[in-house]
């Protein structure tokens, strides 16, 4: 196990981290202050994690809610591998209480909302999720995330907006009564089975589009 010298910083700490999650697809994704302390946000690019999870146990077993059950064993396996005492509390974008990480991400990778509600990372696109945050004891200085360029401040064409076949995103707000309505349809077959065109739609970070059967779990999970 790695001393608790060997973490005396927070480069140390994240590398040491990245170190451990990048076999199961997870990374930490920026610092930022959770009421005082230092906290980093941990989560995927992309289908990352699709390959680790595809075979994971949780998926198997045939229970609710596999990804989350996942994410807690993966993250509190990781919190053991670490000095005791140096992760004070895990936060969860799940369950109880509810935290607010859209919020935690801004702080932490200096990045801002799309059209559609979902953060728009500059590299990755749309296609970044957040599945835990590290809080740790201890008082010791961090990063401060950079404002990044906003590729949505210069899009005229707003390809997000426009591709929904049933217009559920629009400038006043998300109506996902009806967008829930169509994916669970025969005709948003397209959107069950390819995940959600307007998300797609968006050209920064394709590369980083969830793979089929990761779209597909997740419009599964959605109706």
């Amino acid at each position: 196990m790695v001393t608790p010298e060997e973490l005396s910083s927070a480069t140390s700490i994240e590398q040491e981290i990245r170190h451990r999650l990048t076999p199961v697809g997870l990374l930490p994704l920026g610092w930022f202050d959770a009421e005082g302390a230092a906290a980093l946000l941990i989560g995927n690019a992309g289908s990352s994690l699709w390959p680790a999870f595809s075979v994971s146990d949780e998926l198997a077993d045939g229970r609710p809610d596999p990804l989350n059950r996942w994410t807690e064993a993966t993250i509190s396996e990781l919190v053991d591998q670490l000095p005791d005492q140096l992760v004070h509390e895990v936060r969860y974008p799940f369950g109880e209480p509810i935290w607010p990480f859209q919020e935690y991400a801004r702080h932490a990778m200096g990045i801002k909302q799309s059209p559609i509600g979902l953060l728009h990372h500059p590299e990755f696109g749309l296609w970044t999720a957040f599945r835990a945050a590290l809080v740790f004891g201890g008082q010791f200085p961090f990063p401060a995330s950079r404002p990044r360029s906003h590729a949505c401040d210069d899009c005229r064409a707003r390809p997000c907006l426009n591709t929904c076949p049933i217009g559920a995103f629009a400038s006043d707000g998300y109506d996902y009564s009806a967008c829930k309505s169509h994916v669970a349809s025969n005709a948003g077959r397209a959107c069950f089975e390819s995940g959600c065109l307007a998300r797609q739609a968006c050209p920064i970070g394709h590369d980083h589009a969830y793979e089929k059967t990761h779209q597909a779990f997740h419009m599964k999970a959605y109706v």
